[in-house]
């Protein structure tokens, strides 16, 4: 198994898509720690952050001679986020989806392909285009200069709570087109 430690991520995975158990453990064991802590900082719940890990770990034994990784690190990190945003998506009046949309929206989106990530995007840029010019303007600030919703309020000359009001309208929106968005984007590439 001390063979398995210098191993880089690349060897590893060609070694687990080989069935090799070892190989596979020893990802687990690299990854389990920031994987956790990742889900951690979103839910908070330890039960429910062990879960969504053991999950992507079992999808990706499950899938491994059917999927095609790159960058082992962002591939686990995105199957993490996609099993909390299924996890958000079955509790809608969760307001902890506020908390790990805002980190998404304000962080380059950590793909394993260029192409999802673009596609993502480019979602997210066509939806903006929808929304009315206020809502827009809001969302933008908030998300993108990351100012407190008092601070877009006196900017913008309105009332605290219609800004929120217009984050809570907007994020709910995009949470509903990203989650079918993602769901199809996911099939597509299961098929592929």
């Amino acid at each position: 198994m001390n063979d398995y430690l210098d191993l880089e991520d690349k060897e590893l995975i060609l070694l687990v898509k080989q069935d090799d158990r070892v190989a596979f453990t020893q990802i687990y064991k690299r990854y389990w720690s920031s994987l956790y802590n990742v889900a951690f900082k979103r839910t908070k719940d330890r039960e429910q952050c062990q879960d969504i890990v053991q999950n992507v770990f079992t999808d990706l034994w499950s899938r491994r001679d059917k999927t095609a990784i790159d960058n082992l690190p962002a591939y686990l990190h995105t199957a993490v986020k996609f099993q909390l945003y299924k996890q958000i998506s079955r509790q809608p009046q969760s307001a902890l989806f506020l908390d790990s949309f805002e980190e998404i929206i304000s962080s380059p989106i950590r793909a394993d392909d260029g192409l999802k990530e673009k596609e993502i995007q480019h979602i997210i840029n066509l939806w903006l285009a929808t929304l009315p010019e206020r809502r827009r303007q809001i969302f933008l600030l908030y998300y993108k200069e990351e100012l407190s919703t008092r601070d877009i309020a006196n900017r913008l000359g309105l009332s605290q709570n219609t800004v929120q009001s217009q984050i809570y309208t907007a994020s709910r929106s995009l949470r509903t087109r990203l989650t079918h968005s993602l769901s199809v984007i996911v099939v597509i590439s299961m098929m592929t």
